[in-house]
């Protein structure tokens, strides 16, 4: 399947099979060992943005933020986030 017969969601990417449950769980560990991040590769040529797709979801950024939140939820946060973003 070619980038342009898929939409631009990462969500989409993943229900699509092009990209796998592990390359989702490895985005969300470069966000969490570096907020700062920026571009990742999610999958062979396709990348997204982490730390703006983090940024631009309001309930992951409060999560993020919240100083009593578990590290389950900061993940759940974090992989809400990503499969809404969209790819650069």
């Amino acid at each position: 399947m070619s980038k342009t017969e898929l939409s631009e969601r990462i969500g989409q990417l993943l229900e699509a099979k092009v990209i796998t449950q592990a390359e989702l769980d490895a985005a969300v560990e470069a966000f969490l060992t570096n907020p700062q991040v920026g571009a990742f590769e999610i999958a062979s040529g396709y990348a997204v943005d982490l730390t703006a797709a983090v940024k631009a979801d309001r309930h992951a950024t409060a999560t993020l933020k919240e100083p009593t939140a578990k590290s389950g939820s900061r993940r759940a946060a974090i992989r809400s986030a990503l499969l809404l973003a969209r790819l650069m």
